[in-house]
């Protein structure tokens, strides 16, 4: 949420993720939101938030800024999470718990000299402090910003940490150890998810954060092997991780809706759906798109995973 390419995840957007009609009584779905963007286009360049890439732009202040603005955009994002929950409070259905809120922190890309300045110093983000002065300004806005909203139906949970690895050649594992501390002094969670094969991956707990969930990078390439996903998984049991389930826009093909199943499968056998938590990566609108679509296939799919939600946040209870 907050790229110019993305879904405006209008309440009519967001109406989907949040609860299905079923014999004409609301059934409330995912109980928790990970607001995040990678990528933004802007006066002709495109930014990354979290890596520094030949064929991409470094973002700074200006752009973080841009960023806070279109995630906390009015009647969009999480002010549609809280309007759509609202609507049902009127109608008797108030949600079983607050929904959890959590907000992607960008990476302050090391080595940029050209960031901006707090308080009228300016930052060199080849120095740990100064990259740490930039995540803790965005922390302070993601803070003041939800303080100003007065959201009833949710609650601020924790920020995520967006470079999906430790770089620790440009001393990342310093500075994410340092903004966990912060983090978690706030009494906030901090989360991670690193992709298959990414550094630390396996010292998640020790790298300071609260949680982390593994990706397995099957659905996103039909040459992937089973054994990605199923070493994934076991990765993460292993290293007392949980895991990511994956799908995009391109779910409406055939041979990725197989890959979905793939993952509902092998989440089944191996006990995931009984003893982890799920995160799932959206692709930018790919639930929204199976809920509203009218083909067949796209309306068994997001039956099936949304049973299997309703039926995990049944027994939360």
């Amino acid at each position: 949420h907050g790229g110019n390419h993305r879904l405006r995840y209008t309440t009519a957007q967001m109406k989907p993720y949040v609860f299905r009609e079923v014999e004409g009584k609301p059934e409330y779905l995912f109980d928790s939101f990970l607001f995040l963007e990678i990528v933004t286009k802007a006066n002709g360049k495109e930014y990354d938030f979290g890596v520094e890439l030949s064929y991409r732009s470094v973002p700074n202040k200006t752009e973080w800024e841009a960023l806070l603005k279109e995630t906390f955009a009015i009647g969009r994002g999480p002010d549609a999470v809280e309007h759509t929950i609202d609507s049902l409070v009127r109608l008797g259905y108030p949600p079983p718990t607050k929904r959890k809120i959590f907000f992607a922190l960008p990476n302050p890309i090391y080595g940029n000299k050209n960031w901006g300045s707090i308080n009228g110093k300016k930052l060199d983000l080849g120095l740990l402090k100064d990259r740490f002065a930039a995540a803790k300004w965005y922390v302070d806005q993601i803070e003041h910003i939800w303080k100003k909203k007065k959201y009833k139906y949710m609650e601020l949970c924790g920020f995520y940490w967006l470079h999906e690895t430790i770089d620790t050649y440009n001393q990342d594992n310093l500075l994410v150890d340092r903004v966990g501390n912060l983090v978690k002094e706030m009494n906030r969670d901090f989360i991670w998810v690193p992709y298959y094969g990414a550094q630390r991956a396996h010292e998640w707990k020790e790298q300071g954060f609260t949680r982390a969930y593994q990706q397995p990078n099957y659905f996103f390439d039909t040459k992937s092997p089973m054994t990605i996903l199923t070493g994934a998984i076991d990765f993460a049991l292993r290293y007392n991780m949980d895991l990511e389930f994956e799908y995009d826009g391109r779910i409406a093909q055939e041979v990725y809706a197989s890959r979905f199943y793939d993952y509902i499968d092998k989440f089944q056998e191996k006990g995931v759906w009984d003893k982890k938590q799920v995160a799932y990566y959206d692709g930018g609108g790919g639930w929204y798109e199976m809920s509203a679509s009218k083909k067949t296939e796209m309306k068994k799919m997001a039956k099936t995973l949304g049973d299997i939600i309703v039926e995990r946040q049944k027994r939360l209870k």
